[in-house]
């Protein structure tokens, strides 16, 4: 506006009495200060997507933004800030100098404890999402498909139910059974509904984002570890009455029905993993869809069904095909094109992971500059990761995706602990002398704030330590609760809020701890 308002000629009829000096060099000062602004444009408007990290908070406006001497450009892309520093900030993420476990026995025992009082609701086999009816997003007493599923992958596998695992399972099954067969009130396939009400399984009938597609795939998963353990213990009547029919009752067995839905349903729309977008390429729903695909080509085979099997495996060729080049763009791992950096990548990484298979090992380069590149996004994001770091807390808290709005945008406890998990996969594939290539051991030593290591076992204590440093920073906001694990912290407190005693987080916690125990345990066989 100044600058079309202004007219050198005018000026100096106007300013008659001014000192013609003065009156010619008021115009190369305005211009030289307008190419200045022209160049900070410039240099703001060259800078990608990807490398857009948080300068604001929210409700921060163009005004303050520019002042702090940050860019600052609308975006309609989810999780792009608006207001982003000039160049990378520095990451907050601390590694501790030696390995110290974050939790004693007791918690541990404890968290477990209030993890197996929500599973198995008034002997439903339901799983409550948190016992919670009072949250930002309304009420939690529901069993999420996808959170049950992931629920009862973690019982199993972490064992924190020990003799009583197989009765908790063959709950869930009936529940499963039950809802795989209950009539859809919104004209789609029941296997996709996101929800259902408690103790009882019908389907919620409110309105809610749906279809969600990754449910089917996270349900086979665990049901068929539980079918691979009855297996192995000789019990296979169970398996053939519930999970795999050979007549074809219960449309196949709880197994096969669901695992026969991602066979026609991978490439279909769906809700993402936080039920806000729609896509029908999401990484953690491929990532997961491939890996039931996989497990359930093996689990065919075992049960006789090659004809199954080899539908299968062609089904997770095909939805690998989709996952590298659509999801890694050379910076990072993103979700989706709507929503780039997204904590669900973070937690794909571990539980969408197939050893056999290898893609987005944890130490190789794809995963690490996703790391690197996310503990950038998140250190910017909560004032509270600046806050911690300064006072001397190892780790980093991650949350959903930059610019998150829900409850205020907030770390959450389930992402955090999975970045933990990751790092402590990633110290038992290093113990096992598996050292990734230049170029990945250079953008760890990034990440992490230190020199990679020489030695594949001076490498897994450094993950070793990276894992420890993520869970003694969470412990920190979750001992005052008494191990009462929330929803999430918040993000200039660090106080615990939202949905109380969410199940997935203590789900996620447990993993943690357990991926650990791995490590040391199979540090243990060595020495």
């Amino acid at each position: 506006q100044q600058a079309r308002a202004f007219s050198p000629s005018s000026h100096i009829l106007h300013n008659s009495t001014a000192p013609l000096a003065t009156m010619l060099f008021r115009p190369v000062l305005l211009a030289a200060g307008l190419a200045a602004v022209s160049s900070v444009k410039d240099e703001c408007s060259a800078i990608a997507d990807s490398s857009k990290y948080d300068c604001g908070v929210l409700g921060t406006t163009e005004d303050q933004c520019t002042a702090s001497g940050c860019c600052w450009a609308e975006s309609d892309t989810a999780g792009v800030p608006w207001c982003f520093f000039k160049d990378a900030p520095a990451s907050c993420f601390v590694t501790t100098n030696t390995s110290t476990a974050a939790f004693s026995d007791d918690e541990i025992d404890t968290m477990a404890s209030l993890f197996l009082a929500n599973i198995n609701i008034e002997g439903s086999g339901g799983v409550v999402a948190a016992p919670d009816y009072d949250t930002p997003g309304g009420s939690y007493y529901f069993h999420w498909e996808r959170d049950g599923a992931l629920t009862m992958r973690c019982l199993q596998e972490t064992g924190v139910a020990a003799d009583d695992t197989q009765s908790y399972m063959e709950a869930y099954v009936k529940w499963v059974l039950k809802v795989q067969a209950d009539e859809d009130p919104h004209d789609q396939d029941v296997r996709t509904e996101p929800k259902y009400m408690l103790p009882g399984g019908e389907v919620y009938d409110g309105s809610w984002c749906r279809p969600q597609n990754d449910g089917p795939g996270l349900r086979g998963t665990a049901l068929m570890i539980f079918a691979n353990t009855l297996l192995a213990s000789g019990d296979s009547d169970y398996v053939a009455a519930n999970l795999w029919t050979a007549d074809g009752s219960l449309n196949g067995g709880a197994i096969k029905y669901d695992l026969d839905y991602v066979v026609s349903g991978w490439e279909s729309n769906s809700c993402d993993l936080w039920e806000e977008i729609q896509s029908s390429d999401f990484f953690w729903n491929r990532i997961t869809m491939k890996k039931a695909m996989l497990l359930g080509a093996d689990f065919a085979k075992t049960m006789g069904d090659d004809a199954t099997a080899a539908t299968y495996a062609a089904t997770a060729a095909s939805i690998d095909a989709t996952l590298y080049d659509s999801h890694f763009n050379g910076d990072y791992v993103l979700e989706t094109t709507a929503r780039e950096k997204d904590g669900a990548v973070i937690v794909g990484f571990n539980d969408g992971f197939h050893a056999a298979d290898g893609l987005f090992a944890p130490t190789s380069l794809e995963v690490a500059k996703t790391v690197a590149a996310y503990n950038l996004a998140f250190s910017t994001e909560y004032a509270i990761n600046t806050a911690d770091t300064a006072n001397g807390l190892p780790g980093i808290l991650y949350g959903r995706y930059p610019g998150d709005t829900y409850a205020g945008g907030n770390p959450w406890v389930l992402t955090t602990a999975a970045l933990a998990t990751l790092f402590y996969r990633g110290s038992l594939d290093l113990a096992a002398g598996n050292l990734p290539d230049a170029d990945a051991q250079a953008v760890w030593a990034d990440a992490l704030g230190e020199e990679f290591p020489a030695s594949a076992s001076a490498a897994s204590d450094l993950f070793l330590r990276a894992g420890d440093s993520v869970m003694i920073r969470l412990r920190s906001h979750v001992v005052a609760d008494d191990f009462h694990l929330d929803e999430q912290i918040d993000r200039n407190t660090g106080v615990q809020m939202s949905a109380k005693d969410l199940t997935w987080s203590y789900a996620e916690v447990l993993n943690a701890v357990t991926a650990r125990k791995a490590v040391i345990d199979a540090a243990a066989t060595v020495a």
